[in-house]
């Protein structure tokens, strides 16, 4: 009998071979031989790669032969040798030869039977006496066996579960059943320290996985693959090698978390496995013989934190994988601080205001990313990431904790990252869960990352297996709300409406200053321009600080704060010039925006806008309290020298006027033969002088224009003010034009100034305007009718469009006659229209007289023709008061005005 000899098994390879490892010298790994049980034989199992099943029982003997020796100290000895070098002997599980020896065992079960080699050479006259022996007691035991029907001997046997290697659907649907169940398996094999082959034990099927251990990753072993080359990375071998002598072919359990990324058919699963002696992943972490990956942290049950403290305690310690290691060891101590959210930049980005520091501060959500604009499958999400952080936690308190600084990096600032929660509502997690933003990945040494950065992880891996936005593989359109004040013309079709709707819900987009706003009109998808009314704000600073006066920039915060991005309503009373919208915000139902200006001391009541408002008392009394209290522009405010002032003013008023009148006892008398060419509002228009030689001098002009046009340069890019060439869209004929607007998407509000009209081009319909067509005056010249005046009640508000139809009645196609009645300085000139056909100009059947009679408007006392012209206006008086005892016009339910 050959040497006795001592080993470790590896692995039961089948149920007649096993490979054994012998004793470690230093680090190097130990070696390593198969050996073949002698003299018997058991049902092999098959090659999946040659297409070769198993044999039947092939597991089962396997199986007999794994659960009694694999991991064990064995003794054994090799009884002879093949040709080839290969080895066959006795294994012994015990201390006694004969009742240990694992052969027998095998044999005496019915998981191996002698082979036709042991029975021959029984036979043999040359035969070792402990061979014969040895194979005498085989033969015993296989009779035994076969006498007791035991496994291979049955003949009946029940059916065995067959061995799986592939799948026969997708893996990922093999995953949807089987995720977080608890499924009994052995370890097959193990490539490096973190994934490795694993045997699912299932009721019907044994079904072989590929399994990589979730939140880890250890060095990479690629050996003998064919057509790649072989990676050990330093400590891989090692790693692997304290992986196997802990849990190769030992009973284990699995737990299926997920997927490997890019994995989903052939079966490369994550998970984690469950021994006895404790968890794998965290002893190779402490071990510093893996690294946490980020990546399948997302799937571990109850998160990494606990890998991650272990991993820093490794980094510390800087063994294997991390010596050397220069990083953080531990995450820096964050500072933490109470907040309230006053603006949304963006679906990653806020603004907070720090009560502890009286300021303004911008944070990053820590660690994520909002839909990219630049991706047409995710940019319609990037608005939706913005709403759902403005309707989650605009105005609220929020917990700030500061996780690190972004330093400024090619074209992008530097910016401070923190993690934010709005009632225990981490805002990063809230956005990633809904997918509505992706986690940023960072290399294992960076500890610049989010407090919350494991939920955040899990949050995204939700997102990603329920499909929701970016994740869904479903492009959102990008939704362009339209704008309501692009000019006064189109603001005038919404206003109407709009007065008489009441309150209507609104969000505050933008404020430019402490009464200026941009709206937003969620159920008519419009957005707007809106002034408070009754109140001036002082203006603000530009962003350089420059052009600010004092108080500026504090009603800007104070808007900021109590109104940016909040859910509004507001009242609509009318319309200025270009198209911006004047009236009353409310914050909620008895919180007036102009009212908590005043009361503060950063806007003063305009007493004109103010009278026409229902709201004025409101407004008046919030004044008063703020000078009372001598709060903000009111500091330095004395009664009683603010009253002597205002009795001055009203005496120096009383003097004008009495001079005014003095001077104003003759009619002005200017004659002009005009066109109107354009009509603004039904008060106001644009007209042109209709004289032979202005007529030919701007065809002769339209004419040169057409033909001399300038080149575009390629950075033409005109201001708000500047004369260009524009084509106008009918006809496309080119005008002088002038800049009244820069819109979004290089568009560009344009007015006419030789006709008075206005529309919104695209800059490539500019051209640069030549020089020696820019120094020629405009043709067209904005004029309003003299003494009239159109109520701004919402009640004769309908009435506007059948004054614009008896309007364009009188005048449109006509050459008239107009009379100058007044040149107001920084304002239209205030003209009588008369019609030439009718004879001489008689004012009571003058355009102004016709709509005074026609019940259309009110006499403007105020006006400065009607200062010149005392018996106009008592004309034009008595014109109106027949419309309204006529019951003409807006006069035909009554009198319709409270005030003319």
């Amino acid at each position: 009998m050959n040497q006795l000899q001592g080993a470790t098994v590896k692995l039961a390879l089948s149920g007649d071979s096993i490979v054994l490892r012998g004793a470690q010298k230093g680090n190097n790994p130990p070696p390593e031989r198969t050996l073949g049980l002698a003299y018997i034989q058991a049902p092999h199992l098959g090659n999946a790669k040659k297409n070769v099943p198993d044999e039947p029982f092939s597991l089962e003997s396997r199986e007999f032969l794994r659960r009694r020796i694999a991991g064990k100290v064995v003794k054994f000895v090799v009884r002879y040798k093949t040709p080839s070098g290969r080895e066959y002997g006795s294994v012994y599980i015990g201390p006694n030869l004969i009742e240990d020896d694992m052969s027998i065992k095998l044999v005496h079960e019915g998981r191996a039977k002698v082979t036709d080699q042991a029975r021959n050479k029984l036979n043999r006259s040359d035969v070792n006496p402990d061979e014969a022996d040895l194979i005498d007691r085989l033969l015993d035991a296989e009779q035994a066996a076969r006498d007791s029907k035991r496994g291979i001997w049955d003949p009946s046997p029940q059916p065995s579960r067959p061995r799986l290697t592939i799948f026969d659907d997708d893996a990922s649907k093999f995953l949807a059943k089987h995720k977080g169940r608890e499924l009994r398996a052995t370890v097959e094999q193990v490539r490096d320290a973190s994934t490795m082959r694993v045997m699912l034990h299932l009721p019907n099927a044994h079904q072989m996985i590929t399994l990589m251990l979730a939140g880890i990753k250890a060095p990479m072993v690629r050996t003998n693959v064919p057509g790649q080359a072989d990676i050990v990375e330093p400590f891989g071998e090692e790693a692997r090698f304290n992986v196997e002598i802990r849990m190769l072919q030992q009973d284990v359990k699995v737990r299926l978390e997920g997927m490997s990324q890019g994995n989903a058919a052939n079966g490369t699963f994550v998970g984690t496995v469950i021994h006895s002696a404790g968890n794998i992943a965290e002893w190779l972490v402490s071990s510093s013989f893996a690294k946490v990956a980020d990546w399948s942290a997302a799937y571990l049950e109850g998160g990494a934190a606990h890998l991650r403290q272990l991993e820093r305690a490794a980094k510390a310690n800087r063994m294997r994988i991390w010596k050397g290691f220069t990083g953080q060891t531990s995450q820096s101590p964050s500072k933490t601080f109470e907040a309230t959210v006053i603006r949304i930049v963006s679906g990653d980005t806020v603004v907070v205001y720090d009560e502890a520091r009286d300021t303004d501060r911008e944070f990053q959500l820590s660690s994520i990313r909002q839909p990219r604009m630049s991706d047409p499958d995710q940019a319609g999400y990037t608005e939706k990431a913005r709403e759902s952080l403005r309707r989650l936690c605009i105005g609220k308190p929020v917990t700030v904790t500061i996780d690190f600084h972004k330093p400024a990096h090619e074209n992008f600032r530097a910016r401070d990252c923190a993690t934010i929660k709005c009632k225990g509502t981490d805002l990063g997690v809230h956005l990633v869960k809904s997918g509505l933003a992706g986690v940023l990945r960072y290399r294992a040494d960076d500890g610049d990352r989010s407090s919350n950065y494991d939920e955040l992880l899990v949050a995204e891996a939700h997102a990603q297996e329920n499909k929701q936005g970016i994740h869904s593989g479903k492009p959102k359109a990008v939704t362009k709300a339209s704008d309501a004040s692009e000019n006064a013309t189109r603001a005038r079709s919404f206003i109407s409406h709009w007065q008489r709707s009441g309150r209507i819900p609104c969000v505050v987009e933008h404020a430019s200053a402490g009464a200026r706003l941009r709206l937003y009109i969620p159920k008519e998808n419009v957005k707007l321009s809106f002034v408070l009314g009754g109140v001036r704000c002082p203006r603000a600073p530009r962003k350089d600080g420059a052009d600010g006066e004092p108080l500026g920039a504090d009603a800007l915060a104070y808007t900021t704060r109590h109104a940016m991005q909040r859910n509004v309503e507001v009242e609509f009373e009318g319309i200025d010039k270009s198209g911006g919208f004047i009236g009353s915000l409310w914050l909620s139902k008895d919180i007036n925006l102009a009212e908590g200006l005043l009361e503060q001391g950063l806007a003063s009541v305009h007493g004109m806008s103010a009278d026409q408002s229902q709201h004025a008392n409101l407004l008046y009394a919030a004044e008063r309290n703020a000078k009372s209290a001598k709060r903000g522009m009111w500091a330095e405010f004395n009664a009683d020298e603010e009253a002597r002032k205002a009795d001055e003013k009203a005496k120096q008023e009383q003097e004008r006027l009495a001079s005014t009148k003095a001077d104003q006892l003759k009619p002005r008398i200017e004659f002009l033969d005009v066109m109107v060419s354009e009509l603004v509002s039904p008060m106001s228009m644009f007209i042109q002088i209709a004289k032979q030689s202005k007529v030919a001098e701007l065809e002769t002009m339209m004419a040169d224009l057409a033909v001399s046009q300038m080149p575009k340069p390629a950075d033409f890019a005109p201001k708000a003010g500047q004369l260009v060439s524009a084509c106008y869209t009918v006809g496309d004929e080119w005008h002088r034009a002038k800049i009244l607007k820069v819109l979004p998407g290089s568009e560009y509000l344009v007015s006419y100034i030789d006709f008075g009209n206005s529309e919104t081009l695209a800059i490539d319909r500019l051209r640069p305007l030549s020089s020696k067509f820019a120094s020629t005056e405009a043709h067209a010249q904005e004029a309003q009718l003299a003494f009239l005046n159109l109520p701004n009640d919402d009640f004769v508000s309908d009435y506007a469009t059948e004054t614009y139809a008896q309007l364009r009645q009188l005048v449109e196609g006509r050459q008239l006659v107009a009379n100058v009645e007044a040149r107001p300085s920084n304002a239209p000139i205030q003209i009588t229209l008369y019609d030439p056909a009718l004879g001489r100009p008689v004012l009571e059947k003058s355009v102004n007289g016709e709509i005074a009679f026609a019940g259309y408007a009110v006499a403007d006392k105020r006006a400065l023709s009607s200062l010149h012209n005392s018996s106009a206006l008592a004309q034009i008086e008595s014109l109106v008061d027949e419309a309204r005892n006529s019951h003409r016009g807006m006069w035909e339910y009554g009198d319709a005005t409270a005030d003319e």
